[in-house]
């Protein structure tokens, strides 16, 4: 379970394009934090977009499921 989540991560789970998240990033519309080039969302930023914690919490479980081979 990360305390942050990359664009590509939100974009493939809100079913949007990566650009559009970085640009509600840039915007101010999305929480982030820029990593030399690549934004970093905050894990309470990410509940917020996906519909709550127990939302963000299957989210998690999906994200563990493809990390392990």
């Amino acid at each position: 379970m990360g305390l942050y989540y990359t664009v590509e991560e939100l974009a493939r789970t809100l079913k949007v394009s990566e650009e559009a998240i970085r640009k509600r990033l840039r915007g101010g519309e999305i929480r982030g934090v820029r990593v030399g080039r690549t934004w970093r969302v905050p894990r309470e930023e990410a509940a917020r977009l996906l519909g709550g914690k127990e939302a963000l919490e299957a989210f998690d479980r999906m994200k563990e499921k493809e990390a392990k081979p």
